[in-house]
């Protein structure tokens, strides 16, 4: 939505009729700076949540990444045929 400011018609005299004019000019530049400034902050907390949501699936996937590690170094011990190909455990024949 648009914000009308009154410029063409503003008064051409010093009168109670500019000032008003002016002063709702003002007034609606205040209000659509204030929407501004409310809708910053709603983007920035929407960023943080996102940061956040990010850091928390790269945090997941490391400890999925160690716990499929650790079930293959397990594996290996009692000699199963096992490896870690493109991140996936994949099963190998003896002797690769």
């Amino acid at each position: 939505m648009a914000i009308q400011l009154v410029t063409d018609q503003l008064s051409n005299v010093l009168d109670d009729t500019l000032r008003s004019q002016l002063v709702g000019n003002f007034k609606a530049i205040e209000k659509a700076l204030n929407d501004l400034d409310g809708a910053q902050a709603r983007l920035n907390s929407d960023q943080d949540k996102i940061n956040q949501d990010l850091k928390n699936i790269k945090d997941d996937n490391k400890i999925r990444d160690a716990n499929v590690q650790a079930i293959v170094n397990i594996l290996t011990k009692y000699d199963v045929p096992i490896q870690i190909v493109n991140g996936k455990a994949v099963e190998t024949e003896e002797g690769e």
